[in-house]
């Protein structure tokens, strides 16, 4: 099987982890090809160390974060409706790349791009379509066109959605035929499955981590308030560290409001996760709405618990009092009593880590992920040829 893969940026990001975990798993089996949007990046360099060719062709986003103010988002919105015409030149060069390796599939990564669609149209190329995130609600975004022809757009030029969550396939059921759309979860590396061993030292500070980057969909300012609430209420005994978040002037003036200096870290970048959450007891996944969850899955198989919120693809991850606890997004006296659960019974860190990894090793690994979309291709391409 030939399959060429749209990836929408080069950046390190949860989309490119999971693509990646993909090729690893089919690369032995299919030929596979790549069109990445620049010549350099962090996905480019792994593909380059697994030898899987690339293509470079750029195109333009047809869903976007606003600009600093309404009127330049206005003028953001006009200037991609005509820089998103050049998808369609794009999907033209690449009908020779389709033409030459021969490709069985197309398949899209991200639901921003819809260069992928086109190409599909042009060459008759089955194409599944991968939506990962919550591009409007979850991420702040806003479509260049109408959002219901977008939809529409993505219906008619996919053989196949796949969502990330049922969460996500919710928000499509009235706006994507049902018959195409088919829940897959992510599949995560192996290299996060860190089992901890033995009882916590008696009376040891609890250690709470949230990650990602400083935005408002991450919800770092929930987490600083929280210890805040629990630092008024007499709690001394824990501490949050920030993983992939620089010092910035938004959560410096929050910590220095909520009274916390002494209780909150930045770790900046973090290159090896599994590695610090080693030091980690419990993990916090606060964002407005998660496609997903990538980091509550990597922190469930690290034997850490989550405390995450009522949104998004979160509550299919987080098993109320099995394997983390769930609150109400933007209720912070919610989100401090389930901190205040592991601080007044840090017994629950291991039995609630140890539930954890044991379902999410088993539920959620790459093979697994990897062959629930290799039998879509299957089902696509037999389906091509009964017809």
């Amino acid at each position: 099987m030939n399959i060429l893969f749209m990836a929408h940026e080069s950046r390190m990001g949860g989309a490119n982890l999971s693509l990646l975990g993909v090729i690893d798993e089919l690369a032995g089996k299919h030929n596979i090809s790549v069109v990445v949007p620049i010549k350099n990046g962090f996905m480019v360099e792994e593909l380059r160390k697994r030898k899987i060719p690339v293509c470079y062709r750029h195109s333009f986003w047809w869903m976007l974060a606003p600009a600093s103010t309404g009127g330049k988002t206005l003028l953001k919105k006009l200037v991609y409706k005509i820089l998103c015409l050049n998808n369609y030149l794009c999907a033209l060069s690449l009908k020779r790349v389709v033409r030459e390796r021969k490709i069985d599939i197309i398949h899209t990564n991200s639901s921003v791009l819809n260069t992928g669609g086109i190409l599909s149209r042009m060459t008759g190329v089955p194409h599944v379509w991968h939506i990962r995130e919550f591009a409007i609600k979850g991420l702040g975004f806003f479509p260049v066109w109408d959002y219901r022809r977008l939809c529409a757009f993505i219906d008619s030029r996919s053989d196949q959605v796949v969502t990330i969550s049922q969460a996500i396939a919710r928000e499509f059921q009235d706006k994507i035929s049902p018959e195409k759309v088919k829940v897959v979860y992510n599949g995560v590396n192996e290299e996060h499955n860190r089992h901890k061993s033995g009882d916590r030292e008696a009376g040891s500070r609890v250690e709470f981590l949230i990650s990602g980057r400083n935005n408002p969909e991450k919800g770092l300012d929930e987490a600083i308030r929280a210890v805040g609430v629990l630092v008024k209420a007499g709690y001394r005994n824990l501490h949050l560290s920030m993983a992939g978040t620089e010092v910035a002037d938004n959560l410096e003036k929050l910590i220095e409001e909520c009274h916390v200096r002494d209780y909150v870290s930045y770790l900046g970048m973090i290159k090896d996760m599994p590695a610090l959450r080693q030091k980690m007891d419990v993990e916090l996944v606060c964002s407005v709405c998660e496609g997903f969850g990538r980091v509550t899955v990597e922190s469930l198989m690290s034997s850490n618990p989550v405390i995450g919120a009522d949104t998004g693809g979160t509550p299919e991850l987080i098993r109320n009092g099995e394997n983390g606890y769930l609150y109400h997004r933007g209720n912070i006296e919610d989100l401090a009593q389930k901190m205040q659960i592991f601080l007044d019974h840090p017994e629950q860190i291991r039995t609630l880590g140890d539930n954890g990894y044991t379902w999410s090793t088993k539920m959620f690994t790459q093979a697994r992920n990897a062959e629930e979309i290799e039998r879509i291709y299957v089902d696509l391409l037999t389906g091509k040829e009964r017809r």
